[in-house]
């Protein structure tokens, strides 16, 4: 006579809250190591888990949690059906599988709860708990990019006082960026066109440049340009009539066409700065998770 017991379907009992699962232990151990390393400890003669009496006893941890990630675990049949499972319960399941770095199990809640309505705060704060680059990354570039919804009591209250600062930083740097306008982006900057803050015109008349002497003309769209792109546009609110915007402009960055064409190069707004740079450190410590 020979034995031919299925060891893998041995049943554990877990208590977590106030409910206690009979389940069979063998896909925990498959899809967590820290859980098989915690069956495989020497047990003496009083053996948690092994019945309802004693079982293993899960602090911290919630009932509904536990009860999706057994869903996933041991789906139904595929005669009843298929197993479907609410955003609450992917998050359980996301919840506990990165706690016990059952790395499947993760990577299928992520990717479930990707294709559902997460907003962009919502993305934040479960990329946070849940150590999420991807989400991380979207969510972040999300409000940055969306400005009626950088509102800071708002994001100060879903994300913290650090996050909603940098993001509003973030936000603001990219504006002046934007409205900084580069050589040759339509903006014809003449004599003609200068004026002071009471709107009134700076030349009436040809001038000479100060460094070379060469003359001026007001309405000559080639003769000066804008050296460094430091100018701000802003919208007129001192003119009445129709909507204007003004130009404010340092006259020192005013050139010359004669100047070298060394010093003609325009520096450029600066470098970009964005979501991965200001949260990198963040991002990167994440992203190890996926590895």
């Amino acid at each position: 006579m020979t034995s031919n017991r299925i060891h893998s379907w041995t049943t554990v009992f877990f208590k977590v809250e106030e409910t206690v699962f009979e389940v069979p232990r063998h896909r925990f151990i498959e899809h967590s190591e820290i859980l098989a390393d915690m069956f495989g400890l020497p047990q003496g003669g009083s053996v948690e888990g092994n019945d309802e009496e004693r079982p293993i006893v899960l602090e911290g941890y919630k009932a509904a949690d536990f009860g999706a990630l057994v869903k996933l675990l041991y789906p139904l049949p595929a005669i009843s059906g298929s197993y479907t499972l609410t955003k609450d319960e992917w998050v359980g399941v996301l919840n506990l599988s990165t706690r016990w770095h059952m790395k499947k199990m993760r990577d299928h809640a992520i990717e479930h709860l990707s294709k559902m309505s997460l907003t962009s705060a919502e993305k934040v704060t479960l990329a946070r708990a849940h150590k999420v680059a991807k989400w991380l990354k979207e969510g972040l570039n999300d409000l940055v990019k969306d400005i009626q919804t950088l509102q800071p009591d708002e994001l100060k209250a879903q994300l913290g006082v650090e996050t909603a600062f940098r993001l509003m930083w973030i936000q603001n740097q990219s504006f002046k960026q934007s409205q900084a306008p580069a050589v040759g982006s339509g903006f014809l900057i003449t004599l003609g066109t200068l004026g002071c803050s009471n709107g009134h015109p700076v030349f009436a008349g040809p001038a000479n440049c100060f460094s070379c002497g060469q003359k001026i003309l007001l309405d000559d769209p080639e003769a000066i340009y804008l050296y460094n792109n430091t100018a701000v546009l802003v919208q007129d609110t001192g003119i009445p009539g129709p909507s204007r915007m003004r130009l404010i402009i340092n006259l020192q960055n005013l050139k010359c066409r004669l100047l070298s064409p060394k010093s003609r190069q325009s520096p450029g707004p600066g470098p970009n700065v964005d979501v991965n740079e200001v949260f990198k450190e963040e991002i990167a410590s994440y992203e190890s998770w996926d590895q």
